[in-house]
């Protein structure tokens, strides 16, 4: 396997996951960033720079899913317990439910779709299937 094989095929596979994200995203009234943000949240809240690096977008974007997620009821702002200039972005119960949610159903659908593509295009795809399956 070489480094251009390699690349060649985690970009397909990218361009292949980006394609599930923004199904999935369809299916819960989501765009593929809020999807990805919910997805990103966990037990470890984060700033809004720290969500933005993780994203690749400008902090201004992340106050807008923030707030167009706060507003169904997914997210809510924490102020830092040691800075309050920073917020910090949690899920609330309703969000935790629906991020576990999307993360079984995006799981379901990766491995799906792995499955079909190292089985439709072998060639392309065993420098994956080979960091996969060792």
């Amino acid at each position: 396997m070489t480094p251009d094989d390699l690349t060649t095929a985690v970009m397909s596979l990218h361009r292949e996951i980006a394609v599930l994200y923004a199904e999935v995203a369809r299916q819960y009234e989501l765009t593929s960033q809020q999807t990805q943000l919910l997805c990103l949240l966990g037990n470890d809240p984060p700033s809004f720079g720290t969500i933005a690096a993780r994203l690749g977008c400008d902090k201004t974007n992340v106050t807008g899913m923030v707030d167009r997620l706060s507003r169904r009821g997914l997210l809510a702002r924490e102020p830092d317990p040691t800075d309050r200039r920073v917020s910090r972005v949690v899920l609330t119960r309703e969000g935790d439910a629906l991020r576990r949610e999307i993360r079984d159903t995006l799981a379901t659908a990766i491995a799906t779709r792995l499955s079909t593509l190292i089985a439709t295009d072998p060639t392309r795809f065993a420098p994956l299937a080979a960091l996969i399956n060792p």
